[in-house]
């Protein structure tokens, strides 16, 4: 309503300008006589009938541009009650229907995009697992040792490309079961034991055997995957990763603390900020800024929280929170 008020202003200022006019005029000529107050009052219904009319011939419009569109489909008027109505519900489904077009082309893009990327990292794939057979082949050589170390870096990299592209259809390939945190967190560790013999960290598992929740397993395992992955790459040598879970009524909290340097307070907030790696992982040389990002979009899609406490030189806690 005060969308139409506001629409028919103008008219209503030029009705009463133009009736006082037309008032004064005749009072002057001496045509109204007894006969003032039903003027007035016959222009005012007439003026409010038409009003009434025109409220009600496009009252659809002035709902609809009064509130925002949940969809986009809200921009569409179905019962037209007037010409302008319907001529307006025309224009909005033509532009509806184009955009539906552009989205259309632009996820064929996507799709299209999406493929050749995949293609191509596994295409890649093949000469690096040859290249760094070689490099396992010709250990004594210190040459071969920095071939390795780069190609296990390359490697890395592209399972992270891999994993990206995988989020993007998270929802066709979701799998909700009822699953043990123990045993996840046991075949996450057991994935990264290699990893934990190279840097000289060991793991300490505190999770309780009965803490069990509804949760794809497969998505769970990757975020824990990356988290504990980049716990062992940023502890000081011979520490320990302690992941420990903490439980009550309401949530299950799983913790992931470990010994280091800590990340610098500027850059807590940005860590899951696609391709950003911090002071840390510029010193470090092995940071993709991709883990992190992934681990941000799992944990959101499964619904989970995720929080981060760290102090320089020091412990670093990353905190996830469940639902049982």
């Amino acid at each position: 309503m005060k969308l139409f008020i506001k629409d028919q202003f103008p008219l209503i200022c030029l009705y009463l300008l133009t009736f006082i006019g037309l008032f004064i005029l005749y009072d002057w000529l001496g045509g109204f006589n007894h006969f003032k107050v039903y003027f007035v009052f016959l222009s005012i219904v007439l003026l409010l009938g038409f009003l009434f009319y025109r409220y009600f011939a496009q009252r659809n419009i002035y709902k609809q541009l009064s509130s925002d569109p949940k969809t986009l489909e809200d921009i569409v008027i179905h019962n037209t009650h007037s010409v302008l109505e319907e001529a307006y519900a025309k224009h909005n489904l033509h532009a509806l229907k184009l955009y539906h077009k552009e989205i259309n082309i632009l996820k064929n893009k996507q799709k299209d995009y999406q493929m050749i990327i995949n293609h191509w990292v596994h295409e890649l794939k093949t000469p690096v697992s040859v290249i760094s057979m070689l490099a396992q082949i010709n250990e004594g050589d210190e040459n071969f040792v920095k071939v390795k170390q780069e190609v296990n870096r390359i490697d890395y990299n592209l399972s992270q490309i891999l994993m990206y592209l995988r989020t993007e259809e998270f929802s066709t390939s979701l799998k909700i079961d009822y699953v043990s945190l123990k045993e996840v967190t046991k075949e996450v560790i057991n994935d990264l034991k290699d990893f934990f013999i190279a840097k000289s960290v060991y793991p300490n598992v505190s999770v309780s055997e009965d803490i069990w929740i509804h949760t794809d397993k497969k998505w769970l395992k990757i975020a824990l995957y990356q988290i504990i992955n980049n716990a062992i790459k940023y502890s000081e040598k011979g520490q320990k990763v302690y992941i420990d879970l903490v439980k009550n009524e309401s949530v299950a909290i799983i913790n992931i603390t470990n010994y280091g340097k800590g990340i610098q307070k500027s850059d807590i907030k940005r860590i899951f900020d696609l391709f950003y790696i911090g002071e840390n992982g510029k010193q470090n040389g092995e940071s993709s800024g991709m883990g992190l990002y992934i681990v941000k979009k799992i944990l959101e899609m499964l619904n989970y929280e995720c929080n981060v406490v760290s102090r320089i030189n020091d412990k670093t806690t990353f905190s996830i929170l469940f639902k049982p």
